[in-house]
Protein backbone atom coordinates (compact mmCIF):
# COMPACT_ATOMS: atom_id res chain seq x y z
CA UNK A 1 0.00 0.00 0.00
CA UNK A 2 3.13 2.51 0.37
CA UNK A 3 4.70 1.59 -2.23
CA UNK A 4 1.62 2.16 -4.02
CA UNK A 5 0.87 5.47 -2.51
CA UNK A 6 4.78 6.57 -2.79
CA UNK A 7 4.98 5.25 -6.84
CA UNK A 8 1.22 7.81 -7.01
CA UNK A 9 3.19 10.77 -5.99
CA UNK A 10 6.20 10.08 -7.65
CA UNK A 11 4.22 10.08 -11.21
CA UNK A 12 2.46 13.13 -10.38
CA UNK A 13 5.18 14.94 -9.37
CA UNK A 14 6.80 14.10 -12.71
CA UNK A 15 3.87 15.31 -14.00
CA UNK A 16 4.16 18.59 -12.68
CA UNK A 17 7.75 18.76 -13.71
CA UNK A 18 7.45 18.35 -16.92
CA UNK A 19 5.28 21.27 -17.39
CA UNK A 20 8.22 23.11 -15.52
CA UNK A 21 10.47 22.48 -18.80
CA UNK A 22 7.96 23.10 -21.66
CA UNK A 23 8.83 26.68 -23.38
CA UNK A 24 6.80 29.36 -23.18
CA UNK A 25 4.47 29.17 -26.04
CA UNK A 26 0.97 30.91 -27.36
CA UNK A 27 -1.89 29.94 -29.68
CA UNK A 28 -2.53 32.09 -32.92
CA UNK A 29 -5.99 31.85 -34.51
CA UNK A 30 -4.60 32.31 -38.18
CA UNK A 31 -7.42 34.58 -40.28
CA UNK A 32 -6.00 35.08 -43.60
CA UNK A 33 -3.08 34.71 -45.61
CA UNK A 34 -2.13 37.58 -48.56
CA UNK A 35 0.36 37.53 -51.00
CA UNK A 36 2.32 40.47 -52.16
CA UNK A 37 3.71 39.20 -56.04
CA UNK A 38 6.12 42.31 -56.36
CA UNK A 39 7.75 42.18 -53.31
CA UNK A 40 8.00 38.50 -52.60
CA UNK A 41 5.48 38.61 -49.54
CA UNK A 42 3.70 36.62 -47.37
CA UNK A 43 1.44 38.16 -44.85
CA UNK A 44 -0.45 36.13 -42.38
CA UNK A 45 -3.37 38.28 -40.44
CA UNK A 46 -3.61 36.13 -36.51
CA UNK A 47 -6.06 37.26 -33.71
CA UNK A 48 -3.30 38.55 -31.79
CA UNK A 49 -0.31 39.36 -34.48
CA UNK A 50 -0.12 39.38 -37.98
CA UNK A 51 3.34 37.79 -39.83
CA UNK A 52 5.49 39.06 -42.44
CA UNK A 53 7.15 35.99 -44.29
CA UNK A 54 9.51 35.84 -47.32
CA UNK A 55 7.09 33.62 -50.08
CA UNK A 56 8.20 31.54 -52.69
CA UNK A 57 6.88 31.30 -56.20
CA UNK A 58 5.48 28.11 -55.26
CA UNK A 59 4.00 29.18 -51.77
CA UNK A 60 2.23 32.41 -53.68
CA UNK A 61 0.85 29.77 -56.48
CA UNK A 62 -0.06 27.26 -53.65
CA UNK A 63 -2.34 30.15 -51.73
CA UNK A 64 -3.73 30.98 -54.99
CA UNK A 65 -5.09 27.87 -56.01
CA UNK A 66 -5.95 27.21 -52.38
CA UNK A 67 -9.32 28.89 -52.80
CA UNK A 68 -10.45 26.07 -55.50
CA UNK A 69 -8.50 23.35 -54.29
CA UNK A 70 -8.31 21.78 -50.98
CA UNK A 71 -5.41 21.42 -48.90
CA UNK A 72 -4.88 20.07 -45.72
CA UNK A 73 -2.60 22.73 -43.51
CA UNK A 74 0.02 21.70 -40.75
CA UNK A 75 1.85 23.78 -38.99
CA UNK A 76 4.90 22.25 -37.31
CA UNK A 77 7.44 24.68 -35.21
CA UNK A 78 7.24 27.94 -35.23
CA UNK A 79 9.26 29.73 -32.94
CA UNK A 80 9.59 33.44 -31.97
CA UNK A 81 12.67 35.12 -30.65
CA UNK A 82 13.73 38.24 -28.99
CA UNK A 83 13.22 40.12 -32.01
CA UNK A 84 10.20 39.09 -33.09
CA UNK A 85 11.44 36.72 -36.41
CA UNK A 86 9.60 33.75 -36.39
CA UNK A 87 10.37 30.93 -38.23
CA UNK A 88 8.16 27.90 -38.53
CA UNK A 89 7.19 25.18 -41.81
CA UNK A 90 3.77 24.76 -43.25
CA UNK A 91 3.11 21.70 -44.84
CA UNK A 92 0.64 21.43 -47.40
CA UNK A 93 -0.83 17.83 -48.31
CA UNK A 94 -3.76 16.99 -50.42
CA UNK A 95 -6.04 13.90 -50.13
CA UNK A 96 -8.35 14.32 -53.28
CA UNK A 97 -7.34 12.38 -56.50
CA UNK A 98 -9.27 14.86 -59.33
CA UNK A 99 -6.72 17.75 -56.69
CA UNK A 100 -4.02 16.20 -57.16
CA UNK A 101 -4.41 15.54 -60.74
CA UNK A 102 -5.07 19.28 -61.72
CA UNK A 103 -1.75 20.14 -59.39
CA UNK A 104 0.30 17.47 -61.47
CA UNK A 105 -0.78 19.19 -65.10
CA UNK A 106 -0.03 22.61 -63.76
CA UNK A 107 3.45 20.96 -63.14
CA UNK A 108 3.30 21.06 -58.69
CA UNK A 109 6.11 18.49 -57.28
CA UNK A 110 5.33 15.41 -56.52
CA UNK A 111 7.11 12.27 -54.73
CA UNK A 112 7.47 9.07 -56.40
CA UNK A 113 4.17 7.63 -55.31
CA UNK A 114 2.42 10.81 -57.24
CA UNK A 115 1.36 12.51 -53.76
CA UNK A 116 1.70 16.23 -53.57
CA UNK A 117 2.69 17.18 -50.15
CA UNK A 118 4.62 21.04 -50.30
CA UNK A 119 6.73 21.69 -47.06
CA UNK A 120 7.84 25.18 -46.70
CA UNK A 121 10.12 27.02 -44.41
CA UNK A 122 8.93 29.90 -43.38
CA UNK A 123 11.06 33.13 -42.40
CA UNK A 124 9.63 36.30 -41.61
CA UNK A 125 8.53 38.85 -38.73
CA UNK A 126 5.39 39.51 -36.32
CA UNK A 127 4.36 42.62 -35.99
CA UNK A 128 1.05 44.64 -34.47
CA UNK A 129 -1.54 45.69 -36.52
CA UNK A 130 -3.60 49.23 -37.25
CA UNK A 131 -6.31 49.05 -39.02
CA UNK A 132 -7.99 46.02 -40.34
CA UNK A 133 -7.48 44.03 -43.55
CA UNK A 134 -9.65 44.42 -46.62
CA UNK A 135 -9.76 41.16 -47.53
CA UNK A 136 -11.14 37.92 -47.55
CA UNK A 137 -10.75 35.98 -44.77
CA UNK A 138 -10.13 31.92 -44.05
CA UNK A 139 -13.37 30.11 -43.90
CA UNK A 140 -11.81 27.21 -41.55
CA UNK A 141 -10.35 27.64 -38.30
CA UNK A 142 -6.27 27.44 -38.39
CA UNK A 143 -4.68 27.53 -34.90
CA UNK A 144 -0.69 27.87 -34.89
CA UNK A 145 1.11 26.95 -31.47
CA UNK A 146 4.53 29.58 -31.51
CA UNK A 147 7.05 28.65 -28.90
CA UNK A 148 8.48 32.24 -27.38
CA UNK A 149 12.02 32.54 -25.49
CA UNK A 150 12.02 32.73 -21.92
CA UNK A 151 13.74 35.56 -22.07
CA UNK A 152 10.93 37.36 -23.51
CA UNK A 153 10.95 39.64 -26.52
CA UNK A 154 10.87 43.00 -28.22
CA UNK A 155 8.20 45.52 -29.05
CA UNK A 156 6.55 44.27 -32.32
CA UNK A 157 6.83 46.46 -35.21
CA UNK A 158 3.82 47.91 -36.67
CA UNK A 159 1.47 47.16 -39.87
CA UNK A 160 -0.60 50.42 -40.52
CA UNK A 161 -3.34 49.18 -42.68
CA UNK A 162 -5.15 51.82 -45.03
CA UNK A 163 -7.98 52.22 -47.28
CA UNK A 164 -5.16 52.04 -50.36
CA UNK A 165 -2.15 50.67 -49.29
CA UNK A 166 -0.56 48.45 -46.25
CA UNK A 167 2.77 49.63 -44.74
CA UNK A 168 4.91 47.53 -42.57
CA UNK A 169 7.04 49.31 -40.61
CA UNK A 170 7.01 52.58 -43.12
CA UNK A 171 10.16 51.01 -45.16
CA UNK A 172 7.81 48.71 -47.17
CA UNK A 173 4.49 49.43 -48.47
CA UNK A 174 2.51 47.39 -50.40
CA UNK A 175 -0.76 48.67 -52.55
CA UNK A 176 -3.87 46.95 -51.92
CA UNK A 177 -4.26 46.45 -55.35
CA UNK A 178 -1.52 43.91 -55.38
CA UNK A 179 -3.42 41.86 -52.98
CA UNK A 180 -6.19 41.67 -55.25
CA UNK A 181 -4.48 41.18 -58.19
CA UNK A 182 -2.50 37.94 -56.69
CA UNK A 183 -5.16 36.14 -54.88
CA UNK A 184 -8.32 37.14 -57.25
CA UNK A 185 -10.86 37.96 -55.00
CA UNK A 186 -11.97 40.66 -52.45
CA UNK A 187 -14.26 40.54 -49.52
CA UNK A 188 -18.01 40.07 -49.60
CA UNK A 189 -19.89 40.24 -46.59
Amino acid sequence: MKIGTILFFMLLLSGCTSQLWQPPSYEEKITGFYAADEKGLLLVTGEKYSYVFEASDLLKNSLEISRTIEFYPRYVNFKLDEKNNITGKLELVIHNESDKSTLRKLGFPQDEYGNIELLFNLNGKRYEVEGSYPFQTLEDDHYVLVETPESGVSKAGKIVVTPGAVAIDAVTIVPVGVFFGVLGVMNHE
